[in-house]
């Protein structure tokens, strides 16, 4: 069970070399706005030395307007670690596209259960739909709008992460066949499920980020709020999991902070530069 951090910080913070955060739940409000705020306390902790990393569900260029918002340079785990990109030289430093075959059957399982599919890329969103998904998408994606195009046309490097756009009012069980069909299926916003490919996810898309700056999971912190956090969150050194978390990442965490929607991460983030300033 997570241990509530009321105003204190972590014994071992110190120790800290990296800091890892979730986007969507954790550095976001429930409207998918990251504030002035939180965005002034992550320069503050990067400027005290800590290298910043955002790991996210988002594309990779919706995730860099945060560092342009920063004024600094980091890291960027995006598709749920289908994509690193450090933001400094624009380089992808580690790359895993969905493979072809599971390419198709998820592309055939969401036309048989009439599911808007949405495909992330390098750079863009793709999709079939013009619906819900494609409108829904655009708040945690810095506005970016998903392409209309036909999805069997896209190139391997292009098919990192596949999203299902699940209508809060359908009682057909199409959740479990979801889940059967393909296991590795999370749940990251209320009506979406995504997945990658089966090997990759957050977990995958730090180890280049950790080999490029000579660190360990024992030296890196991590927060974060929701299924896709828990293939790393419980192999780093110190362990955060938001008050609006899911009660899995709770349980799979050291310490608990606050919610999304009152800024708990600004909070930490300027506890702790200010501690190593």
């Amino acid at each position: 069970m997570a241990e509530r951090l009321n105003g204190s910080l972590p014994e071992n913070i110190g120790d800290i070399e990296v800091a890892v955060f979730d986007i969507d739940g954790t550095l976001s409000d429930d409207k998918s706005r990251v504030s002035d705020r939180t965005v002034a306390a992550l320069r503050d902790l990067s400027d005290a030395g800590v290298h910043v990393v955002l790991a996210s569900g988002r594309i990779a260029p919706a995730m860099r307007k945060l560092f342009v918002r920063m004024e600094r340079d980091g890291f960027i785990i995006g598709c749920n670690g289908a994509i690193t990109v450090h933001t400094d030289h624009d380089d992808v430093i580690g790359s895993h596209p969905v493979d072809d075959d599971m390419y198709g059957s998820v592309i055939e399982f969401g036309r048989d259960e009439n599911l808007e599919t949405v495909i992330f890329g390098v750079h863009d969103l793709f999709t079939e739909d013009d619906g819900n998904a494609r409108v829904l998408l655009q708040g945690p994606n810095e506005g970016l709008v998903p392409i209309l195009t036909d999805l069997e046309t896209l190139e391997r490097e292009n098919r990192l992460k596949v999203m299902y756009y699940v209508d809060p009012d359908r009682t057909d069980g199409v959740v479990d066949r979801l889940r059967d069909r393909f296991p590795s299926t999370v749940q990251t916003l209320p009506e979406f499920y995504e997945l990658t490919h089966a090997e990759v996810d957050k977990w995958t898309g730090l180890q280049p980020i950790l080999e490029e700056l000579g660190a360990s999971p024992s030296t890196t912190l991590g927060v974060g709020d929701s299924e896709n956090d828990l293939s790393w969150l419980p192999n780093v050194g110190i362990s955060v999991a938001m008050g609006n978390a899911y009660p899995s990442v709770k349980d799979a965490c050291d310490y608990e902070i606050g919610n999304n929607d009152d800024d708990a991460v600004a909070d930490l983030a300027s506890r702790w530069a200010a501690h190593l300033g």
